[in-house]
């Protein structure tokens, strides 16, 4: 798992989470090839460029600890809020599943 990094400074000199830094404003579940960059992007996972959209993200290193992150993620990026019945193997398991589950949350 990646060790966090250290945030730039955004142009007006103020650091701040990247959260602050998210489109909260989102309508479209993404694809996904989305979710493979995002979960790189917010230190989620380590997934190779190459990673298969039905590849197993619980083989790839989801633990309890990333999955409790990403529901976080998802709040702050999507305005989403996963509920426990939500977080199954089946809905979690590949980026597909993960991007179905997203879809259908925000329908």
């Amino acid at each position: 798992m990646k060790t966090l990094r250290s945030f730039p400074l955004d142009r007006d000199g103020v650091v701040r989470a990247p959260f602050s830094r998210m489109d909260k404003t989102r309508k479209t579940a993404p694809t996904p090839v989305e979710l493979i960059d995002w979960l790189n992007d917010e230190g989620l996972l380590e997934l190779d460029v190459f990673f298969p959209e039905d590849g197993n993200l619980f083989e790839a290193g989801l633990d309890s600890m990333a999955v409790m992150q990403l529901v976080v993620a998802v709040e702050e990026c999507y305005g989403l809020v996963l509920e426990t019945s939500d977080l199954t193997k089946k809905n979690l398991e590949t980026p597909t599943t993960l991007a179905a589950l997203l879809s259908n949350k925000m329908e």
